[in-house]
């Protein structure tokens, strides 16, 4: 009897290691070198020839492998160049990244739709613009509130503070204002005092002036 349980499918390849030039990484050095190949095959020995007619006419075939090495020369300065550069900014190993992250993402996208997304209206390729945006930009508005809505508690407190300042302030100046009315008062009454002591020591000095007067007569 034939088992049930289905085959269980191929491991996907591995992926190309950080120093191992990937599909693309070696695409990409593919592409160059055809670049490359194609603009030094368009210097041809008929266009080369003509700067040096006399050398051509007299001595063709040193002319020729002159016309040879140069071109060899140049390729090979160029592909020196074009390595270095590739090492120096570490083109395979990004590129590579690269690879990484597609691979991993048509592993997502084939779990979503075989694993889920039962309704295709939830795929994020299907969205309206307006919800993609907002997914976006939501998370941004969000900590930007956050940020705002704690200055303004700041702020805030810090006017609940002023604002207490400057009522004990007012306390103190209207507490002051009341002693130095009352101080005045004090000194107003102390000055009508003065004089009805005044006027009652000048009555007695006329009194005792006139007693005087008369026992002098």
């Amino acid at each position: 009897m034939p088992s049930a349980t289905p085959p269980s499918p191929s491991p996907p390849p591995p992926l190309p290691q950080q120093s191992t030039p990937g599909p693309r990484a070696t695409a990409f050095t593919t592409l160059y070198l055809s670049a490359l190949d194609s603009t030094l095959k368009s210097t041809t020995y008929t266009s080369f020839s003509a700067c040096f007619p006399t050398v051509s006419a007299r001595a063709e075939a040193a002319l020729r492998g002159m016309h040879a090495g140069m071109l060899e020369r140049l390729r090979g300065f160029a592909v020196e160049d074009f390595e270095r550069i590739m090492e120096e900014r570490r083109v395979v190993e990004r590129v590579n990244g690269l690879e990484d992250v597609i691979t991993e993402a048509r592993k997502r996208r084939a779990a979503g739709v075989d694993g889920g997304w039962a309704d295709k209206r939830d795929r994020p390729h299907t969205l309206p613009p307006k919800p993609l945006m907002e997914s976006h930009t939501l998370p941004l508005h969000r900590a930007q509130n956050g940020q705002l809505n704690a200055r303004l508690q700041t702020v805030q407190s810090q006017n609940a503070m002023l604002g207490a300042e400057i009522r004990a302030q007012r306390e103190e100046i209207e507490e002051l204002l009341k002693k130095v009315e009352g101080g005045v008062g004090d000194v107003e009454m102390a000055g009508v005092r003065l004089g009805e002591r005044v006027g009652g020591l000048s009555g007695e000095g006329r009194t005792a002036s006139e007693v005087l007067s008369g026992w002098e007569r």
